[in-house]
């Protein structure tokens, strides 16, 4: 009589000392920043300054993007980060933003170029499809399908499921001289410090 309520005991210890315990999180920051502008916001204990100018607008369908120099300092240190931030605004979804680090300019707009460029002599197969993405997520692309007739062009926010914002030819072009203006002014703000 006596082993049962000391099987009984033995058991619930087991049970309990079984049991796995949540350790401590000590990750504080819910996304790993792919941009060195997005590096500052986990940041912690000391001052940081954000400043953007707007530098120009496309119109999309159906919404536009806006496009803005992002500097980005760390007072602590005077750690300094040039780039952009690139906004979607859509009447139906909250604004979303993508940056792009200054070092990836140069890739981009080459990439801008190349898709306004894009005609059926890219590829001699039917349809295709042709996107550059930031590190920061912002994804431009070309996309054709001569079954259907006409090249199109979008672009979008890649960390999210939304849809892409549509883009005319003359708008994707509109785009690549917005760029050219913002690396104007991030050429000028890197000569002032």
């Amino acid at each position: 009589m006596k082993t049962f309520p000391t099987t009984v005991a033995a058991f619930c210890a087991a049970f309990l000392l079984a049991n796995t315990a949540r350790g401590q999180s000590t990750n504080y920051w819910p996304f790993v920043p792919q941009t060195k502008l997005e590096g500052f916001e986990t940041n912690t204990g000391t001052l940081i300054l954000k400043a953007t100018a707007p530098i120009g607008t496309v119109a999309a369908s159906p919404g536009e993007l806006s496009i803005l120099c992002r500097e980005v300092t760390d007072l602590g240190n005077g750690h300094r980060e040039l780039g952009l931030a690139i906004a979607f605004a859509e009447d139906s979804r909250a604004e979303e933003m993508c940056f792009v680090d200054y070092d990836e300019l140069d890739s981009l707009q080459d990439a801008v170029d190349y898709l306004g460029k894009a005609d059926w002599s890219v590829t001699s197969l039917p349809a295709f499809s042709a996107v550059y993405t930031t590190k920061g997520g912002f994804r431009v692309g070309a996309y054709g399908d001569r079954r259907r007739g006409g090249i199109g062009f979008a672009a979008r926010n890649a960390r999210l499921a939304v849809p892409p914002l549509q883009l005319s030819r003359s708008q994707l072009g509109q785009l690549s001289r917005v760029l050219n203006d913002a690396r104007a002014k991030l050429d000028t703000l890197r000569k002032e410090k």
